[in-house]
This record gives structure tokens, C-alpha cells and sequence, in this order.
């Protein structure tokens, strides 16, 4: 499929990500090609050229830039070192990194330093890496609430709180108001459908049904007396 110049430079204009791999520009006035992430100052368009491959620029002849490199994957020049440490924080912090040590121990494995890292977090996600953990704690204990049976001390568990004092805390302080009442009405309909289909399976009519059935036999008998 052609590549669409227009698009392209949109794209490099952008710095946008998504296209990062895609495509490669090269521009004339310095015999250079980049990717649509790189850094450098916007080249005029009529100086851009657009590329499917680093193998086909190059063809062209023009040079890789020593900034973005081009000729590497995308996510091993320096460029990239920003969302490098992004992924691997997040991932870290989603395996219990913090737990363990907290964030000087976190942006040590990372290999930047604590202050950069809360800068990648404040630009990234607005929140530092600590709020940011306690959030996904937090979302994963409200799913693990409402889609699971799971007692609420495993629950906290589960998501890191540790204990269920913990837990309650934090929902309390972060979750809206009849949060976890709603929670607790989900768990009483799916028990229902359990009970419901348990009964149905087994032929076994539920104690509502047994009753009324019950009820209504003894004028059912005074009805057939002649």
C-alpha cells in the first residue's frame, strides 16, 4: 500500500507514536532520514520525503540520523529512553516492585533516578508512581469485588492491601459512596443465578416454589372431595 506524503508529515508534525516503524522520512537539504519520533527541528515539507523501510532510504542514499536511529528497532535509540523507563516501571510496579522496596528501589531497577522517574510519571499519567500503583490496586480490588466471589480479606490480598482493614480504607477514601454496597448487591444477584440454575439442573424447585406448592395442595384436595 503507497504511502500517503499528506498523512506522513501530519505524523511527523505530531510526533506520533503510533506511526513510529511505519514509515521513515528522509529529508533532501541534509541527505538524512529519520523516524516520524525523532526530536529534531520540523523539516519544510517540500524537503520531506517518505519511506516504507530504512533499507529503501538508504537505497536512496540517505544517512541514518545519529539522534533517533533509525536503522535500530523502534525502542533502542536514545530517543526512546523515556518510554523505556515508562514501560519498565509500570510493569515493575504491576509485579509488586514498590512493595518491596519502594521508590528508590523501583527507579534503581529502572536505572533512572527517583526524581526522573516521578517526572515521567507527572508527564505520562499525571500522578507519581506511587499514587499510580495505589490506583491500579484499587481498580484491580473493585473488579475482583464485583466479578468474583472471592471473600473481601482475599480480595485484599490479592490486590496488595495486605489485610482487609487496609482495603476498606482505601475504598472508603477513594471509591465513590455505595461502592461497595453495589459490590455487595452484584455478589447476592450472581449467588441468585448460581442457586437458580443449581436448582435447575437438579429438577429441585427452590424453597419459594416448594412453598407455595405446598400452600395450594390442601385446597386442591377439598376441591376434588365430592
Amino acid at each position: 500500500m503507497p504511502l500517503d506524503p499528506d498523512a506522513c508529515y501530519r505524523a511527523l508534525k505530531a510526533h506520533d507514536p503510533r506511526f513510529d516503524g511505519r514509515f521513515f522520512v528522509g529529508v533532501s537539504s541534509t541527505r538524512i532520514y529519520c523516524r516520524p519520533v525523532c526530536t529534531v527541528r520540523l523539516p519544510r515539507r517540500e524537503n520531506c520525503h517518505f519511506f516504507a523501510s530504512a533499507a529503501a532510504a538508504e537505497v536512496e542514499g540517505y544517512r541514518p540520523c545519529l539522534r533517533c536511529r533509525p536503522e535500530l528497532a523502534p525502542g533502542n535509540a536514545s530517543v526512546d529512553a523515556i518510554a523505556r523507563a515508562r514501560a519498565g516501571a509500570v510493569d515493575l510496579i504491576e509485579n509488586g516492585a514498590l512493595d518491596a522496596g519502594g521508590i528508590e528501589h523501583l527507579s534503581a531497577r529502572v536505572g533512572v533516578t527517583s526524581r526522573h522517574l516521578r517526572r515521567i510519571f507527572d508527564a505520562e499519567f499525571g500522578v507519581s508512581p506511587i499514587e499510580y500503583a495505589q490506583t491500579q490496586r484499587l481498580l484491580l480490588a473493585k473488579r475482583l469485588l464485583t466479578d468474583t466471589a472471592l471473600p473481601v480479606t482475599e480480595v485484599a490480598l490479592a490486590s496488595g492491601f495486605g489485610e482487609r482493614a487496609a482495603l476498606q480504607r482505601a475504598v472508603q477514601g477513594a471509591l465513590p459512596d455505595g461502592a461497595g454496597a453495589a459490590a455487595r448487591c452484584a455478589r447476592r444477584r450472581r449467588a441468585a443465578r448460581r442457586r437458580s440454575r443449581s436448582s435447575s439442573r437438579t429438577g429441585r424447585p427452590t424453597i419459594g416454589t416448594r412453598c407455595s406448592r405446598f400452600s395450594r395442595e390442601p385446597r386442591d384436595r377439598r376441591r376434588r372431595r365430592p
